[in-house]
C-alpha cells in the first residue's frame, strides 16, 4: 500500500490561491491613482482600516477552508477508512471518484461565489461604517469579483494538479476516468481560452474599469498632468507586473496540464514501439487527453495480446510461415517454387514405442524434434510438421534463398551430430540410443494454404515431396543416414564429401534415380 496520502496539499493550494488574490487586490487599491487617495488612507493607514483587514481576511479563509472541508468530505472519508483497512462500499468509492474528478470545479466555484458574496458584504460595511462614497465602494467591490475570477481559476488548476499527482493514481488504478458518469468535463480548447481570459481579458477590463472610473472621479478636481501621468503610469506598471506573474504561472500550469500527459505517452509509445508491451499510460484526466491514454492502453494491450497470438502461433507453426500469414504474403491458390526437401525418420522407433512408457516417450521424441529443428533452422531451414517420428522441412520456402540446397546438406550435417550429442546423454542415463535416416532432394514443388476453410494447413505439394521422402526410406537400403539426390547435387555451389550409389528403380517411378552418401 503507498504512502498515506494528505488532503493538506489541497487546502494549501486552494486558501493560498485566494489569498493571493487578496494580496492582489490590495495592492491594486494602494496603487489606485489619485481620487481614491483619501479613501486608501483610511482603507489601509489608520486603525479603522487594519480592524477592517483584521475582520475580513481571516472570515475569507475561515470560509474557504470550511467550504473545502464539506466538499472534499466523500474523498477524505473514503482515504481514512481504506487505511484503517474498513469494508468500503462500491456506491461510497463512486462517489469519492466522481467528487475527485469534480473537485478542482466545485472549488474553484466555491471561490468565485465567495468572492462574489464576501465583497458585497464588505462594500456594505465601507458604504455604512467607515463612510466611503457608495460608488467607490462599489468599484472596489467590482475589481474585487475581477480578482476572484483570477483567484478562482488559479485554484482550478494547483487543485487539478495536485489532484492528478497524489490523488488520482490512487482512485483510479486502470484509469478510465472518462468512462464515468456525472463527472464535469474541460476540454483543451476551453482550459486555452480560460487561460487567455484570465492572463489578458480579465486586466484589460481592471485597466479600462479603473481609467473609466478615474474620469469619472476627476470632475472638479485640479490635477497637474505630470501627476496625472505619473499616477497612471505607477498603477498601469503595478497592473501589468502583477498579472504578468501571474500569467506566467497559469501558463505554467495549463501548459502542464496538457505537455505532460503527452510527454508521458510519447514515453511509453517508444517503449512499446521497442517491444515493451508490459507499458502503460498513466491516465490522469478525463479530457481528449484521458480518453487518448485509454485508447492507448487498449491498443497496448491488443499489441500484447497479439504478440502472446503470435508467441503461442509459432509454436505450431514455423516463426516464418506464421510471420508470412500474419503478413498476407502467402497466396490462398498456392505458389510454384524451387525448393529443396528434406525428411528425417527415426529407426526402430515403434518397438521402442511399446517397451516404454508413453511418458517417456513424449519427453524422447521432444528431446529429439528439439535437437533437429535447431540444426534446421540454424541453416535458414523451415520445419513444415511432425508425422509420428518423422520430420519434414523446406529450404528456400517461404523466403527465397539460392543456396538452399546447400542449407539443406549443412543442416543434415548439424542433425547428425545433435544426435550424437543426444545419445551421449541418453546413453548417461542408461537409455537407448536413437537412430535416424535422412533424404534430401532439390525440385519444384507447389506451396501454399491447404485445407478447409476453417482450418488452414502451410503444405508442399508435388513430386518433390514424394521422392524426398521415398530417398530418406533408402537409407535404409544402403544401410546409411544421410541421402542426396542427383537433382539436389547439381544444385551445390560447396564441395562436400560425397560417395555415389547404384542407381535404383523406385515403386511408382519408371527411371532410376541416383543418390549420393553424405
Amino acid at each position: 500500500m503507498p504512502d498515506k496520502i494528505s488532503l493538506a496539499g489541497l487546502y494549501l493550494r486552494h486558501i493560498g490561491a485566494n489569498l493571493l488574490g487578496n494580496f492582489t487586490v490590495g495592492v491594486l487599491n494602494l496603487f489606485t491613482p489619485l481620487v481614491l487617495l483619501e479613501v486608501q488612507k483610511t482603507l489601509f493607514f489608520p486603525k479603522e482600516g487594519w480592524r477592517a483587514l483584521v475582520i475580513f481576511l481571516p472570515l475569507v479563509i475561515f470560509v474557504a477552508a470550511f467550504l473545502q472541508y464539506l466538499i472534499q468530505r466523500p474523498i477524505s472519508r473514503v482515504i481514512n477508512m481504506s487505511y484503517a483497512g474498513m469494508k468500503i462500499q462500491e456506491d461510497m468509492k463512486e462517489k469519492a471518484r466522481r467528487r475527485l474528478l469534480n473537485l478542482p470545479f466545485l472549488l474553484g466555484l466555491a471561490s468565485l461565489v465567495m468572492w462574489i458574496t464576501i465583497p458585497f458584504f464588505v462594500v456594505a460595511f465601507f458604504v455604512f461604517f467607515m463612510n466611503v462614497p457608495a460608488k467607490t465602494s462599489f468599484f472596489l467591490g467590482f475589481r474585487a469579483i475581477m480578482i476572484g475570477m483570477i483567484a478562482s481559476t488559479i485554484s482550478f488548476f494547483l487543485v487539478e494538479d495536485y489532484s492528478r499527482r497524489k490523488l488520482i493514481p490512487w482512485f483510479f488504478h486502470r484509469g478510465r476516468l472518462s468512462a464515468l458518469s456525472g463527472t464535469i468535463k474541460i476540454s483543451i480548447r476551453r482550459r486555452i481560452r480560460v487561460l487567455y481570459m484570465a492572463g489578458t481579458s480579465v486586466p484589460m477590463i481592471l485597466l479600462v474599469g479603473t481609467l473609466f472610473f478615474f474620469l469619472w472621479e476627476m470632475k472638479g478636481t485640479s490635477i497637474s498632468p505630470i501627476e496625472l501621468g505619473r499616477e497612471i503610469l505607477i498603477f498601469t506598471i503595478i497592473l501589468c507586473s502583477v498579472f504578468i506573474i501571474i500569467a506566467l504561472r497559469l501558463n505554467f500550469l495549463v501548459g502542464k496540464s496538457i505537455l505532460d500527459p503527452i510527454g508521458e505517452m510519447l514515453g511509453v509509445v517508444g517503449k512499446v514501439r521497442n517491444g515493451d508491451f508490459t507499458q502503460r499510460i498513466r491516465v490522469l484526466s478525463n479530457d481528449e487527453i484521458g480518453i487518448l491514454g485509454d485508447a492507448g492502453n487498449d491498443m497496448i494491450a491488443g499489441l500484447l495480446e497479439r504478440e502472446k497470438i503470435r508467441d503461442t502461433f509459432g509454436k505450431y507453426v514455423t516463426p516464418e510461415i506464421r510471420d508470412r500469414i500474419l503478413a498476407g504474403r502467402i497466396p490462398l491458390n498456392g505458389e510454384k517454387s524451387e525448393a529443396t526437401l528434406l525428411f528425417s525418420d527415426l529407426r526402430d522407433f515403434t518397438p521402442y514405442v511399446e517397451k516404454n512408457d508413453p511418458e517417456e516417450v513424449i519427453r524422447s521424441m521432444r528431446s529429439y524434434f528439439t535437437a533437429m529443428q535447431k540444426a534446421i533452422s540454424k541453416h535458414q531451414g523451415l520445419v513444415l510438421q511432425y508425422v509420428g517420428d518423422e520430420v519434414e522441412a523446406v529450404f528456400g520456402i517461404p523466403v527465397p534463398y539460392k543456396s538452399h540446397a546447400d542449407k539443406a546438406v549443412l543442416a543434415a550435417l548439424e542433425m547428425r551430430k545433435n544426435l550424437e550429442d543426444l545419445n551421449r546423454a541418453r546413453a548417461e542415463k542408461g537409455k537407448m540410443p536413437f537412430r535416424h535416416g535422412i533424404g534430401i532432394h532439390t525440385g519444384e514443388v507447389l506451396a501454399g494454404n491447404t485445407g478447409s476453410e476453417d482450418r488452414l494447413s502451410y503444405t508442399l505439394i508435388g513430386d518433390t515431396v514424394n521422392l524426398a521422402s521415398r530417398i530418406q526410406e533408402l537409407t535404409k537400403k544402403f544401410q546409411c543416414d544421410i541421402l542426396i539426390s542427383a537433382e539436389a547435387v547439381k544444385n551445390l555451389k560447396n564441395d562436400f564429401k560425397m560417395k555415389k550409389k547404384s542407381p535404383v528403380t523406385l515403386k511408382g517411378y519408371s527411371t532410376p534415380i541416383t543418390v549420393f552418401q553424405i
